[in-house]
């Protein structure tokens, strides 16, 4: 029996309700990071509450949260900011990018890493108590994985295999999902437990043709970020996938600044995402990538967890 995996405990898909792929409500990213571009750190809960609570009035039933371990995931804050809200919030384990990896991350045995997220998938994060839900991965270079993500890839593959947590991936201005998604299935991970992310960076088609076909699912999760593509081109890029059979495709704003959060000031905010979604695909297709997937994509069976 499948479940979705939430901080505040397991739910059924049905209960899901519409479902934001790729978003952030508190990140503590590293000091130099935040130093060059201080848009990066949210650090209120009361906001990410707020926020949250718009998004439900816009209809939103649930959120993914994907601020990982290296980029300053604070497990006991969002379990904290899950509780105070009616939105479902499914967490994230893994790593966001060799840019953000801690040092001597690639030294660290394949197995131990492995074995960090298979417990923050099982036992909880941080002694919390709370769960994630999926794994992270990305890459940060756009010409190929470097050393340590590989490592880290391995780390990630063996615990899904392990678990049978769904994979969401974080891909540089859209590139290299290609290559993420071969060497995931050379390490004996299904094609469809994995989501390359922020392919609508990189509207390529014959390149979104050649992930689809293996079998993966595409997060088109940058919708009204004009500044990597107008959503007449995310529009038209869906509407050729779904013509050649292609419909594991997830939604989002992966709106990880507070410049893009209506509780900080900013806009469109996660209510601004799904009315955009509404409005430009119709609620028919915005049913099936806000609801039906999600609840198809996120669930696994807890009772396959090998010793």
């Amino acid at each position: 029996m499948t479940i979705i995996r939430t901080l505040t405990g397991d739910i059924d898909g049905s209960e899901l309700g519409v479902t934001l792929c790729h978003e952030h409500l508190l990140t503590g990213p590293p000091s130099w990071a935040v130093a060059s571009d201080p848009d990066l750190l949210l650090d209120d809960p009361d906001r990410a509450v707020e926020e949250l609570g718009s998004y439900e009035a816009a209809g939103g039933g649930a959120l993914v949260e994907m601020t990982t371990i290296d980029y300053g995931r604070d497990a006991a804050a969002l379990l904290a900011v899950a509780k105070r809200s009616r939105v479902h919030v499914i967490a994230a384990t893994g790593f966001q990018k060799g840019t953000y990896y801690p040092e001597g991350l690639e030294k660290t045995p394949v197995e131990q890493l492995a074995a960090r997220m298979i417990a923050d998938l099982t036992e909880g994060m941080d002694d919390t108590g709370a769960r994630a839900g999926v794994i992270k991965f990305g890459t940060c270079r756009t010409d190929d994985l470097q050393d340590d993500e590989r490592h880290v890839l391995a780390a990630v593959s063996a615990a899904q295999l392990r678990t049978g947590a769904p994979i969401s991936t974080h891909t540089q201005a859209g590139t290299l999902g290609d290559k993420q998604i071969e060497r995931f299935v050379d390490a004996g991970v299904p094609a469809d437990s994995v989501l390359i992310g922020h392919v609508d960076r990189n509207l390529d088609f014959g390149y979104l043709r050649a992930i689809a076909q293996t079998g993966a699912w595409l997060g088109f999760d940058h919708w009204t970020k004009s500044k990597y593509a107008e959503d007449d081109d995310r529009v038209a890029n869906i509407t050729r996938l779904l013509e050649e059979g292609h419909d594991r495709i997830l939604v989002s704003g992966d709106l990880g600044r507070p410049s893009y959060q209506l509780a900080h000031g900013g806009t469109p905010g996660f209510a601004g995402i799904v009315q955009t979604v509404r409005r430009r695909l119709g609620d028919e297709l915005a049913d099936r990538f806000l609801v039906t997937n999600p609840a198809r994509f996120f669930a696994f069976d807890p009772e396959r967890t090998r010793a």
